[in-house]
């Protein structure tokens, strides 16, 4: 087909002014759009979220039917022309025959002038006017709208197949905790559909996809630098976009998007309804949670953060959590509820506001390199941090320099996020007794120097059970002797001995005996709350070090950072369930490189839960630590569950350690053990 054949082609023609009148169509249907959300109030989410789905509705209407309209004139001016032609043969034919017949002449003038002013003959008359304008550009015009059409529905493509990619690759299971929370979830919010929640290592940011099996695929991250409670928000807004079918809408505006992509109409009404969408679906997160606008508005800011430091963003036809103008979102959640509360409770949400506002315009502004660093802390929880054993215990081949460089790290880290931890002495590492090993040393000068306390375990880091109580009590004071030597020369003293493997003996007479004898040295024992497996990980990590195994390495500090998130769910439970309320949590860990080089993630992720972090005293001076308990025997466990035992209570199901970490671990250790006896 030629060009010249192409360009007389009627559909062309018809195709080109449909486009040419749709310019003026859909301008007039922005317009109303703009009066009516202008006459609309802000607050009425849901109907202005449909009004202007249904303008884009119109948009793509409006053309359709000027197609088929302009379709069917055409066949018309082609009948009546032919009809006219062969009236005017036979009329000429007749003057031929008959002469002159200006009567008829006369009756033509006035039936063509009131043609004229009909609206039929005034279309045609601007049609034809037009046409002899820009008729002979309508062929080019059509030709750069199919190519345009063609560039935009590549990107759909891409966008779809990059959703499709979301749902097959980088999958990883959800836990029990998180599979009943979800389920939970579904049934609160009235889901009548079967919805599938997915953590995957590639997405950025939670997305809502699909139409008829709906998915909502949060990424790993996000479990772990935002709180449950932060999460749940987010997950209930995409239920909420997948109860009221957003994603087929959002299917719609692509693809209106990819036909009329040249008008910048068809763009702003886009924008309207996706901004609008999210007004309504936080409106209902708002209204499902209850006095919650607070949390979700800190989660949609960390959110976008996270967002931010991965530099990905989501193709446009997935539904995602932190679309929409954000500044806009979190503005209007927290109004919701000012105008709702009294002039206190409005001065904390304004607080609030002006807080996370300051967080975001930090993230717009500059590119961060630490996440942590950036959030904003609206909660009042408390955590104290204690460390067994310093100086680092030495598992590479280049002990005790690697030592060094772990507690290097480990003091960088710390002082980055303020923590006041406490470090407890392992006086075997440093001293035989009586000299003192001069590098381990200045590794526990170095700890002191930079201000964080010191504290003392035993001499060996020994079972208190396995140990007759005279022995275990002169293993720990040679431990003080030691300490005092470190803590001495800058004229610090001692405060807090902490249990090595948080066994506390045999008996209870045992154990108050011994508490008897720390008293009388002006010590107090540690009660951590926060007791954990992270030296599991941590033996794989060094293993994995020693091996230069990069993959392993990572696997293993993902693994633990996903372990120690299901850690703090477990006992931030323990906490609600036997006070109703967060208790100040001490948190046991050692000082290995696991920790160490996760520190920022680690430390980060505590933090989006609401913490802070305080000094031992500060947290063991919580009324919690009053309570009672008499637990004795060979396991070192936490002090909710000695708690809990007291009271006559079943524990918790605690998290598991990852049966991969758990096999390193029991394989290196039952050989380790073997050298021992063979040598």
């Amino acid at each position: 087909m030629t060009w010249e054949t192409l360009a007389a082609s009627q559909i062309i023609n018809t195709l080109g002014w449909t486009l040419a009148y749709s310019i003026w169509q859909i301008g007039l249907v922005a317009v109303v759009l703009f009066v009516l959300l202008r006459l609309v109030n802000p607050s009425a989410a849901n109907f202005r979220y449909a009004v202007s789905v249904i303008a884009l509705l119109i948009s793509l209407a409006l053309p359709v039917v000027t197609f088929v309209q302009l379709t069917g004139a055409d066949k018309s001016v082609y009948a009546s022309s032919t009809i006219s032609s062969y009236d005017h043969a036979n009329r000429s034919r007749d003057s031929d025959q008959i002469g002159d017949r200006s009567d008829i002449a006369a009756t033509d003038r006035v039936q063509r002038g009131q043609a004229v002013r009909s609206t039929t003959a005034l279309y045609s008359a601007v049609r034809e006017f037009l046409g002899a304008n820009l008729g002979a550009a309508m062929p080019f015009a059509v030709l750069l709208w199919f190519l345009g059409v063609a560039i935009f529905s590549c990107r759909l493509a891409g966008g779809l197949w990059q959703l499709r990619s979301y749902r097959q690759e980088g999958i990883e299971p959800l836990g029990v905790d998180w599979t009943s929370r979800f389920s939970l979830l579904c049934q609160s919010l009235k889901i009548g559909r079967r919805v599938e929640l997915l953590r995957s290592t590639i997405v950025k940011t939670p997305i809502a996809i699909g139409i008829f099996r709906p998915f909502i695929i949060v990424p790993a991250s996000a479990f772990l630098q935002i709180s449950p409670s932060e999460l749940e928000t987010i997950i209930a807004h995409e239920l909420i976009h997948i109860r009221r079918y957003d994603p087929l809408v959002n299917m719609v505006q692509s693809v209106v998007e990819a036909l009329f992509f040249y008008h910048p109409c068809i763009w702003w009404i886009s924008a309207k309804i996706r901004l609008e969408r999210e007004f309504s679906a936080d409106n209902a997160v708002i209204e499902a949670f209850g006095d919650s606008h607070i949390v979700y508005a800190n989660a949609l800011a960390n959110l976008e953060e996270i967002r931010h430091l991965a530099n990905k963003q989501m193709p446009r036809i997935a539904t995602a959590a932190n679309g929409g103008n954000l500044m806009q979102r979190i503005q209007r959640i927290l109004k919701i509820k000012t105008e709702m509360k009294r002039a206190n409770s409005a001065w904390s949400a304004g607080l609030a506001f002006v807080l996370i506002s300051a967080v975001l315009t930090m993230v717009f502004s500059f590119n961060s390199t630490s996440l942590v660093n950036a959030q904003s802390k609206t909660g009042n929880r408390k955590v104290a941090i204690g460390f067994v054993s310093i100086p680092p215990l030495d598992r590479s081949e280049n002990s005790p320099k690697d030592s060094a460089s772990t507690a290097k790290i480990l003091v960088e880290v710390l002082r980055a996020h303020k923590i006041p931890a406490i470090g407890f002495l392992n006086g075997s590492q440093v001293s035989d007794g009586e000299k003192m090993y001069p590098v381990r040393a200045e590794i526990a000068k170095m700890w002191r120097d930079e201000g964080f306390e010191i504290g003392v375990g035993g001499y060996q880091h020994i079972w208190f059970y396995d140990t007759p109580f005279d022995d275990y009590v002169a293993n720990t004071e040679k431990n003080i002797n030691i300490a005092n030597k470190i803590v001495g020369d800058q004229g610090q003293s001692l405060h807090y001995f902490s249990y090595p493997y948080l066994n506390t003996g045999k008996s209870s007479e045992d154990r108050d005996r011994f508490e008897s004898w720390l008293q009388g040295r002006g010590l107090t024992s540690v009660k951590y709350t926060v007791d954990n497996n992270e030296w599991m990980y941590s033996y794989v990590y060094d293993l994995a070090r020693n091996d230069n195994d990069v993959n392993l390495m990572k696997e293993t500090r993902m693994a633990f950072l996903d372990y120690m998130s299901k850690m703090f769910d477990h006992y931030e439970t323990y906490s609600k369930v036997m006070f109703g309320r967060d208790i100040a949590q001490t948190m046991v860990l050692t000082p290995s490189r696991l920790v160490a080089d996760s520190g920022h993630d680690l430390f980060g992720m505590i933090e989006n839960r609401g913490y802070t972090f305080v000094s031992m005293s500060d947290a063991q001076s919580d009324p919690a630590y009053q309570t009672a308990e008499d637990f004795a025997g060979k396991s070192g466990i936490s002090w909710f569950e000695r708690w809990r035992m007291k009271q006559g209570q079943p524990l918790l199901d605690e998290p598991k350690v990852e049966p991969a970490v758990q096999k390193i671990w029991e394989t290196k250790k039952i050989v380790k053990d073997i050298k021992k006896k063979v040598s």
